[in-house]
């Protein structure tokens, strides 16, 4: 259980609801609440910390859940229409996420992305442990649609095979393989997809992924078992580009209803610095929770 849940609960973004700052002044503030909303939800020495959470409960108007925003595509314009729904498929609560892919830059992409808009960039450092999770509903695990979290890490050795341009790691279920969750990792001589030997069946299921501070890898769980371990180990961080995926067998144009995935009750976590750098980041992190309640009022 968290220290200081009652502070915990609020999210950076629903702080920000609360005023009417633009601009560059609300992007700093963002991250001198999310600051202080992240030494006060845990406890100095290391405790887990939940840096970003969403289950979703809350209504919203637009194509996107406050706190997310359209993953950067690299072949075009990013896709339009709403992306994100709230839906009454929940893992707890009322309401989950169905993540739709409406529409994609190019006919031969084969994906639709959402992630997290604001993270810590300190926090992500592998010396924390950082680590992404999310209940994903794999409601027809024969079908040509899949979802997957991810996260686009730092590396050591920055080498890519010519004929690559991705850099992500990916957890989940496949679009055109049907019979086991598998992930991936970008990188020099990688094996590319490794099952984890668990089948695919209907219903909820946790995906986890853990960069180690130990040996340097990312470790994936699924339903709080660990199934397997990235093969590189020289990963600097877990990145601040960490959201969700729905995969599906191209064209877009070619589905009916439009592929889509369910998701609830994401986070994104770290274990908090501990000694005189808590204190320090302490007092910054509620000047900021300070400086918002002033301009609230």
């Amino acid at each position: 259980m968290l220290a200081c849940e009652s502070v915990a609960k609020y999210k950076a973004s629903e702080w920000m609801q609360l005023t009417n700052i633009e601009g560059d002044m609300k992007k700093i503030l963002f991250r001198i609440v999310s600051l202080g909303l992240l030494i006060a939800s845990g406890s100095v020495g290391g405790a887990s910390t939940i840096l970003f959470q969403d289950g979703f409960e809350t209504s919203w108007q637009g194509d996107y859940a406050p706190g997310w925003v359209n993953a950067a595509y690299r072949h075009g314009e990013a896709p339009q229409g709403q992306m994100m729904q709230q839906t009454t498929v929940a893992h707890s609560g009322t309401y989950g996420l169905k993540l739709i892919a409406n529409s994609v830059p190019e006919s031969w992409m084969f994906w639709a992305a959402v992630e997290v808009e604001n993270l810590p960039e300190y926090a992500m450092r592998k010396e924390y442990d950082p680590w992404v999770s999310a209940w994903y509903y794999d409601d027809n695990p024969t079908a040509d649609r899949a979802g997957q979290i991810y996260a686009v890490p730092s590396w050591v050795n920055p080498y890519l095979p010519k004929d690559e341009d991705w850099t992500d790691i990916q957890f989940g279920g496949r679009r055109d393989i049907h019979d086991y969750y598998y992930y991936v990792a970008a990188g020099e001589n990688s094996p590319s997809w490794q099952s984890t030997g668990v089948k695919r069946t209907e219903g909820w299921h946790n995906l986890k992924m853990q960069l180690s501070s130990v040996d340097g890898k990312v470790h994936f769980y699924l339903d709080g078992q660990e199934v397997g371990a990235s093969y590189r180990n020289d990963y600097k961080d877990l990145g601040t580009a960490i959201g969700l995926y729905t995969m599906f067998v191209p064209p877009l144009s070619g589905w009916g209803e439009k592929p889509f995935t369910y998701w609830d009750d994401f986070e994104v976590g770290a274990n908090v610095p501990d000694g005189g750098m808590s204190a320090i980041l302490l007092g910054i992190g509620f000047l900021g929770l300070a400086c918002a309640r002033r301009m609230i009022k």
